[in-house]
């Protein structure tokens, strides 16, 4: 069993870089795996296969469990479609089609707050779901462009934002590097726009235990967990300091970067460390494989055997 030291479970010993270096071998051998895996499974099934990308399917129709494309399509808007959610490692496409048909099924949500233990709703007729929720852009000063959470579940007792991941490489970062307006190493600086995020700054501060801002010669405290500080803040602010709010974290328990890889514990054990008790203040933090997640879902025969052959889930 791997147990991880105090000192690595702090996210101040983690950059980016260090991470992508401890992560990147065994991330690259996963990646072909899974790779291998849909190419295989589009070789059983020509018909739904995509002629120029062969881990693909041919239609979003296709890449969805057969018999639930009317059900399902409609969750996600059409301008919210990620660029690869044809492609069977498409973490939008597989929550959709296990989250989205447990919803279908079971619209009380009774399931939903079961298998991650949060605050019983206000009445099981009061929860609402949504995919691709996008923020207005002034709820976290963000432009030119604010988040979107993948999985949202509105209660009047809770409000939950859901980070849905499967092949990606670990968490998402700032886009300070890629727009050339700043960095995360040491001796850079933050892009402005993200300076005047006050709310991320706080949240990073106040419930992540991080640095209130970023020194001179250091490198940038929340660019490593940026994408859970965003989640958590904007679960926040929807929550209107009126009722819980919570994080959640679904992942692939092979993926690299969210289990035990050489010195790197994974993002679970990592926000856990920094999130967990923090109920006093009203968040709630949980994270759970998917692998873990199927046995708890209402799914039906169709929906189980397309996750069990395509996933390799159950």
């Amino acid at each position: 069993m791997h147990h991880a030291s105090p000192s690595s479970l702090s996210l101040s010993h983690w950059t980016t870089r260090a991470i992508d270096q401890e992560c990147g071998p065994a991330y690259r051998r996963y990646e072909k795996a899974r790779r291998q895996q849909y190419l295989a499974y589009f070789t059983r099934h020509p018909e739904l296969r995509c002629p120029q990308q062969p881990h693909s399917a041919k239609s979003l129709a296709v890449a969805l469990p057969p018999g639930w494309v009317e059900q399902l399509e409609t969750l996600i808007p059409r301008n919210a479609w990620h660029v690869h959610a044809r492609s069977g490692k498409s973490s939008q496409t597989l929550a959709l089609a296990l989250l989205g048909s447990a919803a279908r099924l079971d619209p009380s949500l009774s399931w939903f707050w079961r298998a991650f233990d949060l605050p019983a709703p206000s009445s099981q007729q009061n929860s609402s779901f949504r995919f691709e929720r996008s923020l207005p852009t002034s709820l976290l000063d963000e432009k030119p462009r604010a988040t979107v959470l993948d999985f949202a579940v509105d209660d009047p007792g809770c409000f939950v934002a859901v980070e849905t991941k499967w092949t990606e490489q670990g968490l998402g970062v700032c886009s300070c590097a890629p727009r050339n307006d700043g960095g995360p190493d040491a001796g850079g600086y933050c892009a402005e726009r993200v300076v005047n995020r006050k709310q991320y700054w706080q949240v990073a501060e106040k419930l992540f235990g991080l640095p209130t801002g970023r020194l001179p010669l250091f490198g940038c405290p929340i660019s490593p967990a940026y994408q859970a500080i965003r989640n958590v803040a904007a679960a926040q602010k929807l929550a209107d300091g009126k009722r819980p709010f919570a994080f959640v974290l679904l992942y692939d328990a092979q993926n690299p970067y969210f289990r035990p890889t050489g010195a790197w514990p994974g993002w679970p054990a990592i926000l856990r460390e920094h999130l967990n008790g923090r109920e006093r203040a009203c968040l709630y933090f949980r994270t759970s494989s998917w692998q873990e997640l199927l046995p708890k879902l209402p799914l039906d025969t169709q929906v189980a055997l397309w996750a069990k052959e395509k996933h390799q889930l159950g």
